[in-house]
């Protein structure tokens, strides 16, 4: 079994922190350690160093090599060009199947999780890779929601069928895209309904062949990058064959079109976090809905449910603030109502629609 963990977006809904040069997952946004370097953590756990891949972008070598100096170079999967995770996932199961033939491989997305039951997260990972070997599916370890996310996915799950190492393993019913409060509301209530985490096993057979069924013409694109691996004309193969795959995410290219048969979910609690925007951050660290979460230094009076980043250097100050994000770096301020933090993608078109290429 081997780990890959995939750390290539670029964190746009964390802006002005997060940018396309220095993305979010290779810096100090909580905790000592950036988010990357506790993900590898974490699955050292349970692998060796040369059983861990990393896929992310050839631009985030520099970030990768010194963060995670023993994780072998040659285990670093590299995109040429950004292609979203439709690509990345294809392009990682056929490197590591070119090395390890028919491996069962643990996609672990190490950008933007927070897990603190690592010792769980290690067992349902591991629980998740062993019913893969047994069984042609992707097996999935989604976790019990603490909130009632709008900004997160959901999966559905239907009744248990098998038990396996004293856990039950439910049959999958489908996926739910982010939902608006009412419906998160009534999901959450239910314990039929888990947020979708990406946590995943699978055979690397498993999966070449969903591609196969799917995604054809990518599949022959994998085929001739994976029949390069090793040659000499392995760059030149990649660089000119990977640009050509059509962006998409693999929910909607792969995940979206498999029979509920061909995957099952594990329920976990792992204490997991996601932070791919502000407001899920805040959602993370707080108690609750009036607590103020800071980093930096900060003097506040009457203000409630903030959450304020500081980069250190000033003082942030608020009087009778209330659910506000204040993130503060050297060249950005960003003030945003909580509830709109998904929106920061918007702000950074127009951005890029004026070319202010700095701030991206």
């Amino acid at each position: 079994m081997k780990a890959v963990i995939f750390a290539g977006g670029v964190g746009t809904r964390l802006w002005p922190m997060s940018r396309k040069k220095f993305p979010k997952q290779f810096q100090l946004l909580v905790g000592e350690k950036s988010i990357f370097r506790q993900t590898v953590d974490r699955v050292l756990k349970g692998f060796e160093p040369e059983e861990i891949f990393i896929s992310s972008g050839e631009e985030y070598a520099e970030h990768i090599i010194s963060q995670a100096p023993e994780i072998p170079k040659k285990n670093l999967i590299l995109e040429p060009t950004r292609r979203d995770s439709l690509g990345a996932v294809g392009y990682a199961t056929a490197y590591v199947h070119k090395y390890h033939p028919n491996t069962i491989i643990a996609a672990v997305w190490g950008a933007d999780h927070l897990v603190e039951d690592e010792k769980a997260f290690i067992k349902n990972i591991k629980l998740a890779g062993k019913i893969a070997s047994l069984k042609p599916v992707i097996c999935k370890v989604d976790a019990r929601p603490t909130f009632p996310s709008t900004y997160n996915g959901w999966v559905q799950i239907g009744k248990p069928i098998d038990k396996v190492d004293g856990t039950e393993i439910y049959e999958f019913v489908r996926f739910i895209e982010k939902p608006d409060l009412a419906t998160a509301k009534r999901l959450f209530r239910s314990f039929s309904y888990l947020i979708n985490t990406g946590y995943m096993a699978w055979a690397a057979t498993t999966m070449l062949n969903l591609y196969r069924e799917h995604q054809p013409a990518l599949f022959q694109r994998l085929q001739a990058i994976a029949a390069s691996i090793g040659t000499p004309s392995e760059q030149e193969v990649l660089k000119t064959e990977y640009p050509k795959i059509a962006k998409d995410s693999v929910d909607y290219g792969i995940f979206e079109k498999v029979k509920s048969k061909d995957m099952l979910v594990i329920p976990a609690d792992i204490g997991w976090t996601d932070i791919g925007t502000w407001g899920l951050l805040f959602a993370g660290l707080s108690e609750k809905d009036t607590d103020n979460i800071t980093q930096g230094p900060t003097e506040l009076v009457e203000s409630k449910g903030n959450l304020i980043w500081g980069s250190g250097k000033k003082i942030i100050a608020t009087i009778g603030a209330e659910n506000l994000v204040i993130v503060d770096t050297p060249d950005a301020l960003l003030v945003c109502d909580r509830s709109r933090t998904g929106e920061v993608k918007t702000l950074l078109k127009r951005f890029k629609d004026k070319k202010k290429e700095d701030l991206l």
